[in-house]
């Protein structure tokens, strides 16, 4: 795939910036030419690793496979790859053409962009959405390719940070098309849905500023997120650690409120909100029913 810009770079003829060892990538960002990938291999390393994150734009006819499922792709295709769904894919003709941006989920975090990475719908725990393009489309997503990988070959200082913000201009974009195909993973382990519940909890704190609000709060929400009906995520995680879904999301929002209001300076109405609080009566309520104090004598206790 050829991706023009105003230094008319054809990202197929670079093939200097393959990753030669991957197995020692570290650095937070990754953009691949997929024509320089072994054909054998998607991609050159282990994306069973959880740290690891992609989206990717693929031309021509595929097939990818699912543990339980198989979905052709053709024309210019675009996906999102998160960390724990193993698949396979394969070229119809044995090449592979497309571009590929691999980061690992510290690339894009409430810190350093404003946005968390598990809150992007595209980056769903559990799903993988794939998105045919138009010709338009399909222009668009290339164009937006092309300066990821101009600032990769002008290693200028603001690098890293303006690849950020093209990787999430491209994320915007790609959230506004409908999926022509899903792919839902099936969690087969009572400890892999709770570990996956766990994860997606921690990943929305802690929390550093006013501004950082928890959006997934419930359980129906954490369900919804995970692909699993709701009674199903709350039984197989009594089963791993012992208490609901409700009861775990209730005490990481009470252990959060703890350290908010010992070690910030912030108002009741700013820790409420940050919780995800629609009202400051609300946190009151919440936090003297867990710990039979109010969380202005609960602050005042622990700064005396």
């Amino acid at each position: 795939m050829e991706l023009q810009s105003d230094k008319t770079i054809a990202i197929n003829n670079e093939g200097n910036h393959r990753l030669e060892n991957p197995t020692n990538f570290i650095d937070n960002f990754e953009i691949l030419d997929l024509s320089q990938v072994d054909n054998n291999h998607f991609f050159p390393f282990d994306y069973s690793r959880k740290k690891f994150y992609t989206a990717t734009l693929l031309e021509g006819k595929y097939n990818i496979e699912f543990e339980d499922k198989n979905i052709a792709l053709t024309g210019t295709t675009l996906l999102f790859t998160t960390s724990k769904i193993p698949f396979g894919l394969h070229p119809l003709d044995g090449v592979y053409k497309g571009v590929s941006c691999i980061f690992k989920e510290d690339f894009i975090t409430k810190n350093n962009s404003g946005y968390r990475l598990l809150e992007f719908p595209i980056y769903k725990p559990g799903r993988q959405n794939i998105y045919a393009l138009t010709e338009s489309q399909a222009e668009n997503f290339k164009a937006i390719y092309t300066k990821i990988f101009n600032e990769k070959l002008d290693k200028s200082n603001f690098k890293e940070s303006l690849q950020r913000n093209y990787l999430l201009e491209l994320i915007f974009n790609a959230q506004k098309l409908d999926p022509v195909a899903s792919y839902i993973k099936k969690n087969n382990t009572t400890e892999e849905i709770a570990c996956s519940f766990i994860r997606l909890l921690e990943s929305q704190f802690p929390i550093d500023n006013p501004q950082n609000i928890i959006k997934i709060k419930t359980a129906g929400q954490f369900a919804d997120y995970l692909s699993l009906h709701p009674n199903y995520l709350n039984r197989q995680v009594k089963l791993s650690k012992g208490r609901t879904v409700s009861n775990i999301i209730n005490s990481r929002i009470e252990q959060e409120a703890k350290i908010l209001l010992k070690l910030t300076n912030w108002n009741i109405a700013q820790i409420a909100n940050s919780l995800g609080f629609e009202e400051p009566s609300h946190f009151n309520t919440f936090f003297k029913k867990h710990t039979k104090i109010s969380p202005t004598d609960y602050r005042k206790l622990k700064r005396d």
